[in-house]
């Protein structure tokens, strides 16, 4: 067996690097083990074209804590931020909504649409605002304990009530709707242009596999409103150089802090023994320990049973999961090792996010018909929303749980070249796609296969003709995701980019369950970090932090 280490991680996606640094900081031997053959998980930036590259999986900044990225000295690594410039509704009647925080311009806009819908769109993001302070203060903090807490945990139901008190009776009541109402009530109680609620629609529905009417569907338009950037709430951002720079500033900071990383280390099994975590069992076949990094980048498949294969063991006082949920206690565990009332829940753990992922080369930039222009304008550089109409939502949301392509695609996408134009070659654009409602398994029960992404991505394509008429003579290349492929490339079961759905039984305390929803888990010496963890998805590294501050508590 190899020599000991104070702990090891499983997964060196951007949380596991966050840990392994807060760890590796406070002077603990740290392995951070990656299966395939770069670091960063989902956030990765790729070269998908000769000459092209992008952020392959996740794409914007706004949740990553400013913490982190303090204390882990990210901007001297690398990190840089490029602000995006607001968002660019585009619908199938010809029209089209931008909104650049320009507020004469802004109100001007949404009057095409609607009289009232401007003053609202005030109030309610007021509102969101207000809720997601509450949401923010506990962002870096432990759930409380359901029972059975100590003072720590006193102080954190305190500290919640105590956000909770700020609100009047009527922002109580809107807090508590966000979490239980359907976002398509909500949204026809607040506004009267479908163009706007189509709007924050695709926010509600981003990443999360929900219909409109679906108890609970709200809770993504807090989550993803509760992020900063450079010190402005709510704004969004790209990372220049891709996703992937956020993630080599991570791993910088954790060599730099003394810790180690292997890729191309695929971890088979957590070892158990006498009720305790005490390291884990590559796969077989694994690179060995003292060769050098890998440098190709092409992923490894994952999921196969080799529990029985004859892997290196790497024995460490305390096993950090930065796998989800499911594939953390079902999988690399095994429900022999869980208590059985845990390993049942665990099996209903509700994980699919829907989510069908494509960059595309493009020779020049795209033109919108509703907002023509050769050159780069605030439409290139803001977040764009391509949906025909808010019906298309239910109707895509249901030929997904049909297992079927959906006949109207929703579309939220980016010109990232528009801000970071060295992405591309001189006069290239990329136009970077983040589609919803597919499914993960088609009819039938049916894997994806090549010719079904295909079909997905042409599909795409027929779409963006109905907004961006050229779009089709200007595509050089692709590369696509399917919610299939998120799993097996990136190790995100069912596809869900948030290890796990953000219904209210799946937060707070009850992520992913009351006996884990503080790091630790029923095994002793084994705690998560990952997203499947509080707070939850999204590029925020807090799971990561928090996790790493209870491991150094133990």
């Amino acid at each position: 067996m190899s020599v000991a280490w104070d702990a090891v991680i499983v997964g060196g996606g951007h949380n596991g690097l966050v840990a392994g640094f807060y760890l590796a900081r406070a002077g603990w031997k740290v392995l951070i083990l990656e299966r395939r053959a770069m670091v960063g998980g989902a956030a990765i930036t790729e070269e998908f074209h000769p000459g092209f590259r992008n952020s392959a999986a996740s794409y914007v900044v706004s949740l990553l804590r400013p913490e982190v990225i303090a204390e882990m000295d990210l901007k001297r690594h690398g990190f840089e931020t490029i602000r995006m410039g607001g968002s660019f509704g585009v619908f199938g009647d010809g029209r089209s909504l931008l909104l650049t925080g320009d507020e004469t311009a802004d109100r001007a806009e949404v009057a095409r649409f609607s009289n009232r819908d401007w003053e609202a769109m005030g109030e309610f993001g007021a509102m969101l605002r207000k809720a997601g302070d509450i949401v923010r203060a506990e962002m870096l903090h432990p759930p409380p304990r359901l029972a059975g807490g100590g003072i720590a945990d006193m102080i954190g139901a305190f500290r919640l009530g105590r956000g909770l008190k700020r609100l009047d009776a009527d922002e109580r009541h809107r807090f508590l709707q966000l979490f239980a109402t359907p976002v398509g009530d909500l949204l026809d109680r607040w506004f009267d242009s479908d163009a706007v609620k189509t709007m924050y629609a695709a926010t509600a529905t981003a990443g999360s596999m929900v219909g409109l009417r679906d108890p609970g569907s709200a809770i993504n338009l807090l989550h993803l409103g509760i992020g900063e950037v450079e010190g402005e709430r709510g704004a969004w951002a790209l990372a220049k150089g891709g996703m992937g720079a956020i993630t080599q500033a991570m791993a910088a900071a954790f060599r730099e802090a003394g810790g180690t990383i292997r890729v191309q280390a695929p971890v088979a099994r957590i070892l158990v023994e006498q009720g305790r975590a005490v390291g884990v069992r590559l796969e077989a076949g694994a690179k060995p320990a003292d060769a050098k990094d890998a440098t190709d980048r092409r992923a490894t498949g994952y999921g196969e049973d080799r529990s029985g294969a004859a892997g290196e063991e790497i024995r460490a006082g305390a096993v950090l999961a930065n796998t989800d949920p499911k594939r953390t206690f079902l999988t690399l565990l095994g429900e022999g090792d869980l208590p059985a009332d845990f390993a049942a829940d665990m099996r209903g753990y509700r994980m699919g996010s829907g989510s069908f992922r494509i960059n595309i080369a493009l020779s020049s930039l795209p033109e919108f018909a509703s907002r023509p222009g050769a050159g780069v304008g605030p439409q290139h550089r803001a977040f764009i929303r391509m949906v025909s109409s808010l019906g298309a939502y239910d109707a895509a949301f249901a030929a997904a749980k049909r297992g079927e392509l959906p006949e109207d695609p929703i579309i939220d996408a980016l010109i990232p070249t528009a801000l970071d134009p060295g992405l591309a070659p001189p006069g290239g654009h990329i136009l970077s796609i983040l589609a919803q409602h597919y499914p993960f398994q088609l009819a039938g029960g049916r894997r994806w296969t090549d010719d079904d992404r295909t079909r997905a991505a042409d599909g795409i394509v027929a779409a963006l003709e109905r907004y961006i008429p050229k779009i089709r003579s200007q595509i050089l290349g692709w590369r696509a995701y399917s919610p299939q492929d998120l799993e097996d490339v990136f190790g995100l079961t069912g596809g869900d980019v948030y290890h796990g759905r953000l219904d209210p039984d799946q937060l707070f305390s009850m992520r992913p369950h009351p006996k884990a929803a503080q790091y630790a888990t029923p095994v002793k010496g084994l705690y998560l970090c990952g997203a499947g963890a509080h707070p939850g998805g999204g590029v925020s590294g807090a799971p990561g932090r928090n996790a790493a501050m209870v491991v150094l508590t133990k």
